[in-house]
């Protein structure tokens, strides 16, 4: 019986790959609810899709846990402005959803970040989006876990940290 697998040629796809320079990126700034926040997420265009790569310090622990899970999404607006301080970064606006799909498959919707100790990294490939897509727009970080059910965003609570996608 033949192979019915496809094949990915790893070498393809990480071609135009070069860490030390990526396509984007956003530097992450806490806001009101969470001023330690700092961090950078850095995209990578790559063959058939886009290399999400992020490093976020100074998140707070939920619950005197040393590890949670938060929201992670790209935000129609590249707007940062904290605006109300008990309701920040409403400036930017809803996820980033060009097809008007229901949630959790926004083009904006990421997988969520786990924090240990005030540090969170994460690394993802997705192809709802291309780089050039996204630049001008916002990833925002949230308190707490996107439920992928809730609509029209995953309950993800407070916004706590923002960054402006450039190139």
């Amino acid at each position: 019986m033949a192979n019915s697998c496809p094949h990915y040629d790893i070498k393809k796809i990480f071609s135009g790959y070069n860490q030390s320079i990526p396509d984007a990126y956003a530097k992450i700034r806490g806001g009101p609810l969470a001023p330690c926040i700092r961090g950078a997420i850095y995209l990578y265009q790559l063959d058939g899709g886009v290399y999400v790569r992020a490093v976020i310090t100074g998140i707070p622990n939920i619950n005197n846990q040393t590890s949670s899970f938060h929201g992670l999404h790209i935000h129609e607006v590249g707007d940062c402005s904290v605006g109300d301080e008990k309701d920040p970064f409403t400036s930017a606006k809803s996820h980033y959803n060009p097809t008007n799909t229901k949630h959790p498959m926004h083009a904006g919707d990421l997988p969520p970040m786990l924090s240990a100790d005030g540090v969170g990294m994460l690394s993802t490939f997705t192809n709802r989006f291309t780089v050039d897509e996204v630049i001008g727009k916002a990833f925002i970080l949230h308190e707490g876990y996107d439920d992928f059910t809730s609509q029209p965003s995953g309950n993800a609570g407070n916004r706590w940290a923002c960054g402006v996608i450039t190139k």
